[in-house]
């Protein structure tokens, strides 16, 4: 289990793939999520089981940050436009001393896209007592001193609590995808919907996950959600216009 989990974190066995998070309306991207898949292991949240138990899943974090920034900003089309790069990270991750050397080498490094970097902030329920951490907190800071975007993910079947939205206010908001799903024929769904689309009127970006059905796309625009992401919208694939790029290794330096 050991030498394997190494061999996925050394070697080229990691890659991304990028699904849209696109308006609804006329379905344009607004950005790309970068997504970790590796050629030994299917199933993502296996991967990361084996990590966690090898207590090296902030090391595949920061590998995937910084790999998914690499590949998305490579190429012209994606360097000279507005396009938003989402990337996953753990609380866990945030909660880390080292993290803000990451940070600042990420700012160091790719100064002119920093903006355009949106963390998201995974949901995992095993994790919950990180958020309260003080070092996740100043972590989390010191993104919006940067200037990196926030995002909470899969809310509303996560860690994610009401009061954590308000005291954190996130930049932008996803809605689990549980909620997406068959949303046509669900009031319940609906009126949590509904609560988010008025909650996020002022300042934070709503996003409606799960999304495959046209009626249900239709519904949630009449509600009033204006980004989206699913299958109905875009599958997850190589970034378009780029090759499959498997990760290159990174130093802290």
């Amino acid at each position: 289990m050991k030498n394997m989990t190494i061999t996925l974190l050394s070697h080229q066995s990691l890659y991304h793939l990028f699904q849209p998070v696109c308006t609804l309306t006329d379905k344009k991207p607004l950005g790309y999520e970068a997504l970790i898949r590796s050629k030994w292991i299917e199933r993502p949240d296996q991967l990361f089981n084996r990590v966690i138990q090898q207590h090296q899943l902030f090391k595949l974090d920061i590998l995937s940050i910084y790999n998914g920034i690499l590949v998305f900003f490579s190429t012209p089309e994606r360097r000279d436009s507005d396009e938003l790069l989402f990337l996953n990270i753990f609380p866990s991750s945030l909660a880390e001393d080292a993290f803000s050397g990451f940070c600042k080498k990420i700012v160091r490094e790719f100064p002119a896209y920093v903006h355009r970097i949106v963390f998201e902030i995974n949901e995992s329920m095993s994790e919950t007592g990180e958020w309260n951490r003080e070092m996740f907190l100043k972590n989390v800071n010191l993104l919006r001193e940067f200037g990196f975007r926030i995002a909470f993910d899969d809310v509303g079947e996560g860690a994610t609590t009401l009061k954590r939205i308000v005291e954190l206010s996130p930049d932008f908001i996803k809605i689990d995808r549980f909620f997406g799903m068959q949303l046509k024929g669900n009031k319940k769904k609906q009126h949590i919907i509904k609560f988010f689309v008025d909650y996020c009127a002022d300042d934070t970006m709503l996003i409606l996950e799960g999304l495959e059905q046209s009626e249900d796309m239709e519904l949630a625009i009449d509600l009033g959600v204006r980004l989206g992401q699913g299958y109905g919208l875009d599958k997850p694939g190589p970034l378009p216009g780029s090759p499959l790029n498997f990760f290159q290794p990174m130093s802290m330096d």
